[in-house]
């Protein structure tokens, strides 16, 4: 999500309740009282629904399943790469592309605001399109790192982040107060998305050969983008500005930013390490063949109901409340189930099956955790600077996670407990950062809403 286009489409949270709001000096008010979010400017109401805007979810649907869609499928590319193209190189060198690759949907924002703002979105799509698609041509004819990484990691993450950032925006311009639906719904694209494309890939894959089964996928997004450009639109007029990167610093100087963008670092550095390594480790204990394949689909099929139900119960409950309650419940997960399960395929399939709702929720609430924090006249400028944060995450934690394997147990499927721990380990780290900005927001009252 970017830079809003106006203040009435910045209004903060994604409901009228939701959490305190913060004056532009960053401070509170003595009581701790949460402040409602204030109504947009007259005559500018939000339509909250109508063809147009319900079109705009549409389109944000597809641009979500080609962007986190295809990120929730690394998986199978880094155990594919690992067994054929860059047998020779490691686990972490290989995890360099599929990282950067989510580091460059991360950053994009900045860049994607200032277009928004300027050009609309529908460029913004056409763009972001053209890259996504052309990168996963050239990708169709890459045997080489260095191939692969211009093409799948460069060209496809800059694609991803332009049409991601894009379909975010244009939804916050047509909801207000049912802004956690339209986002839970546009966002469970990224769950389907992950649920379809491992399964294409691996069943393509055994009888056309990589080159063809990466672009029958491009073909299927090009599709699929097509009709994103012609749905994905905002309601609001231009409004030219340009980017000033000192604002982008700014919020840094809040702790309440600060602490809440530090746990969705670590929640970024632990939350996606099963998406890239869990069906790698999933062979390497034991787990069939026929079973490994769907080891992925089934954390997606499940992160739908984590991207939809939570984040619309966040609309009434508090999105601090929620996310804290299932990051802690994802923790709880690794560590409990996935690392003392490692060699039992009933408990890594368990796994899989659970960990899909802590994971979807995560990945949808960052703008709306953000949003419920920040002046409505600094929305923009926050949601970039966090997700500049979250890039450096995203590129960094699959390739610790890949060095981490052997470390400490060499042999079988313990050979991947260090991995799992770190994973879990960052996990609690986000949660106790979550739980600090949600006591410096309204105390330690558990029935708050924030």
């Amino acid at each position: 999500m970017s830079r809003p286009n106006s203040v009435d489409d910045a209004n903060q949270g994604t409901g009228p309740d939701t959490t305190a709001a913060y004056a532009s000096d960053g401070s509170r008010e003595k009581d701790n009282e949460i402040k409602e979010a204030p109504s947009p400017l007259p005559g500018s109401e939000f339509p909250d629904g109508g063809k147009m805007a319900w079109l705009t979810v549409l389109g944000s649907w597809f641009c979500m399943f080609a962007s986190y869609g295809f990120i929730s499928s690394m998986g199978v590319f880094q155990d594919y790469y690992q067994t054929h193209f860059l047998s020779d190189d490691s686990p972490s060198n290989i995890a360099w592309i599929l990282s950067l690759q989510v580091f460059f949907l991360s950053v994009a924002a900045p860049f994607a605001g200032w277009f928004f703002d300027n050009y609309g979105p529908n460029l913004l799509v056409i763009l972001g399109s053209f890259l996504l698609v052309f990168g996963l041509m050239m990708l169709s004819l890459s045997t080489q790192y260095y191939q692969i990484f211009l093409s799948q990691a460069v060209c496809c993450g800059i694609g991803m982040g332009l049409i991601f950032h894009s379909a975010v925006n244009s939804i916050s311009t047509w909801f207000r107060r049912r802004r956690g639906l339209a986002m839970g719904l546009a966002s469970s694209g990224s769950g389907v998305g992950g649920v379809v494309l491992p399964i294409m890939f691996d069943r393509l894959n055994e009888q056309l050969g990589f080159p063809w089964t990466v672009r029958i996928i491009g073909f299927m997004i090009l599709g699929m983008q097509l009709i994103a450009i012609f749905t994905v639109r905002s309601r609001l007029d231009r409004n030219p500005r340009t980017i000033e990167l000192v604002q982008f610093v700014q919020p840094l100087r809040d702790g309440i930013f600060v602490t809440t963008s530090l746990a969705c670092l670590f929640g970024m550095l632990g939350m996606l390490i099963p998406y890239d390594f869990l069906k790698a480790s999933a062979e390497v204990s034991g787990v069939p063949t026929n079973l490994t394949t769907y080891i992925l689909p089934i954390v997606n099929a499940t992160s739908i109901l984590g991207r939809i139900f939570p984040l619309w119960a966040g609309d009434y409950l508090g999105p601090f409340n929620m996310v804290i309650i299932f990051i802690l419940y994802g923790a709880v997960l690794v560590l409990a189930l996935w690392l003392p399960g490692a060699a039992n395929t009933g408990a890594v399939i368990a796994f899989a099956a659970l960990y899909g709702v802590p994971i979807g929720l995560f990945s949808a609430a960052i703008p709306a955790l953000v949003a419920s924090i920040s002046d409505i006249k600094e929305i923009g400028y926050r949601v970039g600077t966090t997700f500049l944060i979250n890039g450096i995450a995203g590129l960094i934690g699959n390739p610790i996670a890949g060095l981490l394997i052997g470390a400490g147990w060499t042999e079988g499927p313990q050979s991947y407990n260090g991995l799992r721990l770190f994973c879990g380990l960052a996990m609690v780290m986000a949660a106790l950062f979550f739980v600090t900005t949600r006591v410096l927001l309204g105390g330690w009252k558990l029935n708050k809403k924030i």
